[in-house]
């Protein structure tokens, strides 16, 4: 084996090492509260009504490729965490080779690659993607978008250049990234920043053309008519200067492992990247990309964390890029050999850090499914199994304010027809409660059968 063969595989061997070994306590980790309603979302409605919103866009279901992770899990193992996790992981594994693939397009340098993929491997404090299950949709998001750019700049530069058919397969990543998360909407900008910066005279538009008409019909499809996800406040934005200045400070404060950024130093930071960038057209367009792909949440409150995963991979790009330009001033990793060590002193800075910034992450992701583990058991133990379409009444339950008892009462026993009513919601009359074939109470620690 070659020097050069050797030295890849083993810098690739130590990517695997620590993506591995920072996800190494993921197994430990439960259902949270969202995973559960997110699951019931998709089992409880017929199914061609979930995958009929796939095409048309309708704001009926959210985020309905959740139903291709969800279903089959939930028919082969129930409520296991276990193999949800486990699938849920090896998506992100699936996702970190593909965007070494892609960093390698947009960095044109393996050394930029192996860099810029570590934090994509695993970044602490969007550990979320691993551990809760909620954040499935940005798992699948960022898969779909970063294989649809791999995708497009791989067909742009063979000799054949990007056919209808090609710009069909495209178009299709594309509806699968936004069919898992809204943030997928900054794909059109980004391919069309690539096309007017590094095509350059050969830029064609034609696909980035398809895909932001796309992109208007998903946004009308998902913001007009009733129930819509702006209608609520957690999804209703804000189009404010201090709501962006807040978002902004938050998003790289959280990439970087920092507190120190300031509105005023991410615009000075911005604005290096800009001097650097109008020498340097790849470094414009990773600076269009990180200031672009955050916009869909940007105005939303409180985002972070892994809805900032596609974000990440942007500024992951950069920071490698200025490592690696770093590196190249310094005498002493002026030559390939020791290129190699200024690699492993960069990369162990940053599992360094990731490690530090993981042990106060670690216990909090762990503890997402505490709740819903101890109902489950609870469940176990009480051991009822009502007949099919059975009637069931809750009259207290450990999930105030919420139908999480609802949605794990239907999904442990499996029966969407059974019909289920908390008394806390829907306060049913007495006699129209003795009519009820089982009812439940909770004592604060425990279910208690009532009837029968």
């Amino acid at each position: 084996m070659r020097p050069n063969s050797l030295r890849k595989s083993a810098f690739w061997a130590l990517l695997l090492a620590f993506f591995f070994l920072f996800h190494a306590h993921v197994l430990k980790s439960d259902f949270g509260r969202d995973e559960l309603r997110n699951l019931y979302s998709y089992w409880n409605p017929p199914l061609w009504q979930v995958l009929r919103s796939g095409f048309t866009f309708s704001n009926k279901f959210v985020r309905p490729m959740g139903a291709i992770y969800y279903l089959p899990l939930y028919h082969w193992f129930g409520l296991n965490p276990v193999p949800f996790t486990v699938i849920r992981n090896l998506i992100l594994l699936a996702n970190t080779v593909v965007f070494y693939k892609l960093a390698r397009c947009v960095g044109r340098s393996w050394w930029i690659a192996v860099l810029a993929t570590f934090p994509i491997a695993y970044q602490s404090n969007l550990g979320n993607l691993a551990y809760d299950g909620a954040f499935i949709f940005d798992v699948l998001c960022g898969g779909f978008y970063f294989s649809a750019l791999l995708y497009y700049i791989h067909c742009r530069r063979s000799p054949r250049g990007l056919r209808p058919l090609q710009v069909g397969a495209f178009l299709a990543l594309y509806i699968c990234a936004l069919d898992s998360k809204e943030m997928a909407v900054s794909l059109p900008v980004i391919v069309l920043a690539y096309e007017l910066l590094l095509e350059r005279g050969k830029a064609r538009f034609g696909a980035a053309l398809a895909a932001a008409a796309v992109t208007v019909v998903f946004i009308a499809g998902k913001t007009m008519g009733a129930g819509t996800l702006t209608a609520m406040e957690a999804y209703r934005p804000v189009f404010t200067w201090a709501r962006y200045a807040d978002s902004s400070t938050r998003f790289l404060n959280t990439i970087f492992y920092t507190n120190g950024f300031t509105m005023g130093r991410v615009l000075a930071l911005e604005a290096i990247l800009l001097y650097v960038g109008l020498r340097n057209r790849r470094w414009l367009f990773l600076l269009i990309w990180v200031i672009v792909t955050p916009l869909p949440i940007a105005f939303l409150p409180d985002r972070g964390g892994g809805t900032l995963y596609i974000v990440a991979g942007g500024w992951a790009l950069l920071a490698a890029m200025a490592a690696r330009a770093l590196m190249r001033r310094v005498p002493v990793f002026s030559q390939r050999a020791t290129m190699a060590a200024g690699m492993l002193a960069c990369i162990a800075i940053y599992s360094y850090a990731t490690w530090r910034v993981d042990k106060d992450n670690l216990n909090w992701y762990l503890s997402i499914g505490d709740e819903t583990r101890r109902a489950i058991h609870q469940f176990d133990a009480l051991g009822v199994h009502p007949a099919p379409h059975s009637r069931v009444a809750f009259v207290n339950d450990p999930f105030p304010d919420t139908y999480l008892t609802l949605f794990l009462a239907a999904l442990y026993w499996k029966d969407p027809a059974m019909e289920i009513n908390l008394q806390r919601t829907y306060r049913m009359p007495d006699n129209e409660l003795a009519r009820m074939d089982y009812i439940l109470d909770y004592n604060g620690a425990s279910f208690v059968v009532v009837k029968p």
